[in-house]
């Protein structure tokens, strides 16, 4: 699963909003443009996605997404379910950050590759998404679409859970590259390399557990692999 950012522009009353994803003919920070009908490519012209928290797939849905294109935009029809706690609760935290003050909650979604291609022009290579497939969108601290579920943990007591998931996470990072060295961007190398110096800062301290620990080292490898992978494939070592 990939993620990237997308911009809540309405919420009403009743929980229904509209967010935008994607500007299609646009290059965007990730060196990623659009083909007509990459969001729109399933029967009917659009697709739907559930909403959690934080990119949370464990979590109770709060609502749903209906993905879809319009011009020249990739927009998001939401719909929080207010019958449920969550939903009310995220309800009313959006209207809040809305009416008060310039907003500032931030949002991102969760998508995998189809279909793509690359256009090359001149010395600038970018690639083209032709078809994704958007599973779900979700409320973040900061930095949306760009490894905002390490944010969404941050402060949190540091659980055996969290770091499986992280690893197998990696895990798929690094079946992704070796099949497309270029599929992570410039900005996720810095961010790999950020999560790389975050955990060798817990590991130089002291852990709460040892199975923890244990995990916490396990991931560490795994990010100094997976940057030496990439460094091999594109500097031909």
């Amino acid at each position: 699963m990939q993620i990237k950012s997308m911009t809540i522009t309405e919420m009403d009353e009743a929980g229904k909003g509209l967010a935008r994803l994607a500007r299609m003919t646009e290059v965007d920070s990730d060196g990623d443009t659009y083909e007509r009908g990459a969001f729109s490519w399933k029967a009917g012209g659009h697709q739907w996605a559930m909403m959690v928290p934080g990119h949370n797939r464990q979590a109770i849905p709060f609502g749903k997404a209906r993905i879809y294109e319009e011009g020249d935009d990739a927009l998001a029809e939401l719909h929080l379910n207010l019958k449920t706690t969550a939903g009310r609760d995220w309800h009313e935290a959006l209207l809040f950050d809305m009416a008060t003050g310039e907003p500032v909650q931030e949002w991102s979604y969760g998508y995998n590759i189809v279909d793509m291609d690359y256009r090359v022009s001149g010395a600038s290579r970018v690639r083209v998404l032709k078809k994704l497939d958007v599973d779900e969108t979700s409320p973040v601290l900061r930095g949306a679409g760009n490894g905002t579920r390490t944010l969404s943990i941050k402060g949190a007591k540091l659980r055996s859970e969290h770091c499986a998931r992280l690893i197998a996470d990696l895990g798929e990072l690094a079946t992704a590259i070796d099949a497309d060295p270029a599929c992570v961007s410039a900005t996720g190398l810095k961010q790999l390399g950020d999560i790389r110096t975050a955990i060798d800062r817990v590991l130089a301290g002291d852990a709460e557990d040892a199975g923890v620990k244990a995990a916490v080292s396990r991931d560490t490898a795994l990010t100094h692999a997976l940057q030496h992978r990439m460094n091999q494939r594109r500097f031909g070592g």
